[in-house]
């Protein structure tokens, strides 16, 4: 009788409602317990020692700006996430701002922390990086307006299962001193997984003068242990004005050099000063797909990459209407496979840059190994394509190698 009492008592026990708290910049006091509306803290320095467990909430009331950093100290659970949210009435996030701070700090920052929902919160004038997470797992950050920040506006680093979306990502690298993004995923080496970037505005990325600075989104780096990212999906992304304007070589939309996967898919990516999408490099294992894109008056060349592995593009439109940029349609190599397939290229004016083309094959092996077919190609001039061995060819020429059997170039 008495173990059936106890587990009729399991059983038929309420659950406990998750904690709330509460913090107001302005409104607020520390002395109060937090856990009303009516009794919120004042500083994020009290928030970050709030007790909170799986399911937790934290609240920023909107309007409220804070002159500090935001540590989180806490784990959720894989079906109940701890979220950092905004609460009160109002259109204005509330504001984590780091200018004329006396110290160099992230603005968030946490690391080992698993299960985050990080909603609707202001990032900006970082002296060094709005968001920066180490070692995390399943992280979500949505509603984000991330700008201003003197190095990363979002620094992810050795973490798993991360989905940004919905989010503003703008105006960083302000430090020209290195390379900066507007979103950096990065690793020291090992195998990390499952990342999704998602209607996000990534744009006028700053950074200085360097091919590599500053990027509207990097994965992985160059140069050291690559990282090793599966399951990358960037997807109904606009990402524009990124990289230093006063030359069209420095910065790109989308780059990464790492082993593993990345799928780029529907995004519009615009007026970048290199290149729109560009991955993978020289002896690098990395299977690219390119679909469903709109690019355009991308500086230096629209899309293309490097792999050992696979490339594909395919569903993708371009348009060039500016005469004075490069705007190179595609540009592939490495020793792996390239397919370009059911793509638009579409150049309104006319260009004397010697490099600007269709498509350009940097690699003699994709002089066997690409299969172009089923594009169109128009352009009032230059109307041509290249090989790995720099001669430009016309269509008929191009066709007699085997590429575009069933493409049209109607000018």
């Amino acid at each position: 009788m008495h173990r059936t009492l106890c587990l009729f008592a399991a059983i038929f026990s309420p659950i406990a409602s998750p904690a709330v708290y509460y913090v107001d910049s302005s409104a607020g006091s520390d002395s109060q317990n937090g856990l009303t509306a009516a009794t919120p803290w004042s500083t994020l320095a009290r928030a970050a020692q709030a007790p909170l467990s799986p399911g937790d909430y934290l609240l920023l009331k909107r309007g409220s700006t804070w002159r500090e950093a935001l540590t989180l100290n806490a784990s959720g659970a894989p079906d109940l996430p701890i979220t950092v949210g905004a609460y009160g009435a109002g259109s204005v996030d509330p504001a984590i701002d780091g200018s004329n701070w006396s110290r160099a700090a992230d603005l968030v920052s946490f690391e080992g922390r698993t299960d985050i929902v990080l909603d609707g919160i202001q990032l900006r004038s970082g002296q060094i990086n709005g968001l920066n997470i180490n070692n995390c797992a399943r992280i979500t950050i949505r509603n984000f307006t991330v700008s201003a920040n003197r190095r990363f506006g979002m620094l992810i680093y050795n973490c798993s299962a991360v989905v940004i979306e919905n989010s503003e990502i703008s105006g960083n690298g302000i430090d020209v001193t290195d390379s900066y993004d507007g979103i950096r995923i990065d690793g020291s080496g090992g195998e990390l997984s499952d990342f999704v970037i998602r209607n996000c505005n990534i744009h006028n990325n700053i950074g200085g003068l360097g091919w590599n600075s500053s990027n509207g989104i990097f994965l992985g780096h160059t140069g050291g242990t690559r990282p090793i990212l599966r399951g990358v999906l960037i997807s109904g992304n606009e990402l524009a004005f990124n990289g230093n304007t006063s030359s069209n070589q420095t910065g790109r939309g989308l780059t990464g050099t790492f082993t593993g996967d990345v799928t780029v898919f529907n995004n519009y990516i615009h007026d970048t000063s290199s290149a729109g999408v560009y991955l993978g490099d020289e002896g690098v294992n990395v299977d690219i797909t390119i679909a469903q894109n709109i690019f355009y008056n991308n500086a230096l060349r629209q899309f293309g990459g490097f792999t050992t592995s696979h490339g594909r593009a395919f569903h993708n439109a371009v348009f060039v209407d500016n005469g004075n940029l490069t705007a190179m349609g595609a540009e592939v190599g490495g020793s792996g496979t390239w397919q370009i397939l059911n793509n638009v290229f579409y150049y309104q004016t006319t260009s004397t840059d010697p490099f600007r083309g269709f498509i350009r094959i940097n690699d003699a092996v994709q002089d066997k190994n690409l299969k172009s077919d089923c594009n169109l190609f128009y352009s009032p001039n230059p109307d041509r394509w290249k090989m790995s061995d720099g001669i430009t060819l016309s269509f008929p020429q191009w066709m007699s190698l085997g590429f575009d059997l069933n493409s049209k170039n109607p000018y």
